[in-house]
């Protein structure tokens, strides 16, 4: 077995080599697009790596999952805990940087990400289903870390401008490590010899953490501003109870919480309920991830002419387009039409939800509204997808429709109800969105 842990045949070699090679590329040309700190490109490329594993999870977790298992009821227990634990460690996340800093503390979460690849690889090898849990408990505390990526590109930009592009060359980096992760499982299925496969998987996903782990050692630690040192550190209840920040808050969960509900629910209602088959769900579930990231460039440039506000209207008026497309038909184009919509409006909101949050703190209050603001999002997003199948299997595709235009609505009538308290107290603030 420890031979062929380490035989890595000139393919995957090959795919490894151009992986890199891609990524410097990328990098010397967004460089000549953009102007911005060295930082925000090596986040970027950090957090796509680092975001690899989740869309590696995304494609093995299950089939793992029903093999390694004891019972049937169980297999879905390793996405399950992957996503738990992130939404977990959200604060113990936030709380460890400011204690160490974004450096250190991101580099920790790394080699904890780098373990559970080691651990995935002999839980497969041995059959082991409670260390494949362990490794997935790794993950999801490096994905923790991996969602402040974005908040720690605002905190390196020196302007509104450079903030909105840092955050579109964020977002279109999490778009190759959207399909980065997949490739490399595909390719180290049968990489190394193991019960049920995808072994070598884990251990193309190591390599690429240590690629990471390098990466982030290039990057500089940002001193904190006198400003930040020496303002007065207000309280959590004071931070979160700002119109401004329920907004953001609110919104990129709102956004995470229909994306993950329809999007989880997608597959299952194609192939299992209509009949399709599983290239075509593979085919939508790919557009949706495209349309997720690539709009980022537009996003961008409109967030840099302030329409904020516009721009979240726009993200849930997509989400009602969405399922106004749904409801009309089960064909192979209704999906597509709609999870292409679904993608486009999580970007919209995503994005004018990250650049809004830093204006409801100060610096020396970042590291707690962060978490709190993390954390919402990120138990939002599981719930949705905890809940999809249920409600897919109780009240069908129509069932997951209805949920998700009730959420839409809601928020939609709390902008409206946020607009009346925020003109209502603070007119100067709703020019600013």
């Amino acid at each position: 077995m420890n031979s062929a842990i380490f035989l890595i045949n000139r393919e995957t070699a090959g795919l490894i080599a151009d992986t890199i090679h891609f990524l410097l590329k990328v990098s010397i040309k967004a460089r000549g697009m953009f102007e911005l700190p060295k930082n925000i490109y090596l986040m970027a490329i950090v957090s796509s790596l680092c975001l690899a594993t989740s869309s590696l999870m995304v494609l093995v977790s299950g089939l793992l999952g029903s093999s390694l298992a004891p019972s049937a009821s169980l297999a879905t227990l390793p996405m399950a805990s992957f996503i738990i634990a992130t939404a977990v460690s959200t604060v113990p996340a936030a709380m460890i940087m400011r204690k160490v800093g974004r450096k250190q503390g991101f580099l920790l979460s790394i080699f904890i990400a780098f373990c559970g690849a080691l651990c995935a690889l002999l839980a497969t090898v041995q059959a082991n289903f409670l260390l494949f849990i362990f490794a997935t408990l790794c993950f999801g505390f490096n994905l923790a870390f991996t969602q402040q990526g974005r908040f720690i590109i605002i905190e390196n930009a020196q302007n509104p401008k450079q903030q909105a592009d840092g955050l579109t060359i964020a977002l279109l980096a999490s778009l190759l490590g959207g399909f980065i992760g997949p490739q490399f499982g595909a390719l180290g299925r049968d990489l190394i010899a193991s019960p049920q496969g995808y072994a070598g998987s884990f251990l193309l996903l190591a390599i690429l953490l240590v690629i990471a782990f390098v990466i982030m050692c290039i990057y500089e630690e940002r001193g904190v501003a006198e400003a930040e040192k020496v303002s007065a550190e207000r309280s959590l209840l004071s931070i979160i109870k700002q119109p401004s920040f329920i907004l953001a808050a609110g919104t990129a969960a709102t956004g995470y919480a229909v994306m993950s509900l329809v999007m989880t629910a997608t597959p299952l209602s194609m192939v299992e309920m209509s009949g399709h088959s599983f290239n075509h769900a593979t085919i939508v579930i790919q557009s949706h991830i495209v349309a997720m990231f690539l709009p980022s460039l537009l996003t961008g440039k409109l967030l840099k002419k302030g329409l904020r506000l516009s721009l979240i209207v726009a993200g849930l008026l997509c989400y009602l387009a969405v399922i106004a497309v749904a409801f009309s038909g089960h064909e192979v184009m209704h999906y597509w039409w709609a999870l292409v919509l679904l993608g486009l409006g999580w970007n919209l909101l995503f994005m004018t939800a990250t650049a809004l949050l830093p204006e409801t703190y100060h610096g020396n209050e970042r590291f707690k509204a962060q978490a709190v603001n993390e954390f919402s999002v990120i138990s939002a997003q599981a719930i949705a997808a905890f809940s999809a199948g249920w409600i897919l299997f109780n009240y069908q595709w129509e069932g997951v429709l209805k949920t998700a235009l009730s959420i839409s609505v809601f928020w939609l009538l709390g902008l409206v109800f946020l607009g009346y308290i925020t003109r209502k107290k603070q007119p100067v603030a709703v020019a600013s969105l």
